[in-house]
């Protein structure tokens, strides 16, 4: 089974460019845990009932179990980082879908595989599907994702553009 577990911005920005489908296009199995949900929920916007409507059909909201391994990255991550973590682990995901950089450093530290909202623009520039992953990258920006400009060139250039 391929199955990944998503955290809230990936959530929320690929839902603003209306690319939540590649989330669908790399995994069998996509989850995400009720505290990510919740954050989604903060926002009432055309990107939140996306994400709702995913979570009706293909998206999975789940519990975490181990409340205790929550609570000990919390000293360091959002809920929602911490709970996509731990769920991560519980589940056995082949991949986890973050952006923050602290929450990616713990996920390696626990073995996790890591994707994030421009790896997945990145490949699915590789494969076709998108005529610019440079202006899909400058509509993130506008709606608040933060990425340095060293990591939008090498994208950029590892994307042929």
């Amino acid at each position: 089974m391929n199955l990944w577990v998503v955290d809230t911005g990936p959530l929320i920005f690929l839902s603003k460019l209306d690319r939540l489908n590649l989330l669908r296009h790399h995994a069998n199995e996509i989850v995400t845990p009720i505290a990510v949900m919740q954050e989604v929920r903060m926002q009432t916007d055309k990107a939140t009932l996306k994400v709702e409507k995913a979570a009706s059909s293909w998206l999975q909201v789940c519990e975490v179990k181990n409340r205790q391994a929550v609570e000990l990255l919390l000293a360091d991550l959002d809920v929602g980082e911490a709970e996509v973590v731990t769920l991560a682990q519980e589940m056995e995901a082949e991949r986890v879908v973050l952006d923050d950089m602290d929450a990616r450093r713990f996920a390696r530290r626990a073995g996790l595989p890591i994707i994030g909202t421009v790896g997945l623009l990145l490949a699915a520039r590789m494969r076709g599907e998108n005529p610019s992953l440079k202006a899909e990258i400058e509509q993130l920006r506008q709606f608040g994702f933060w990425i340095s400009e060293p990591l939008i060139q090498a994208v950029l250039q590892e994307a042929g553009e």
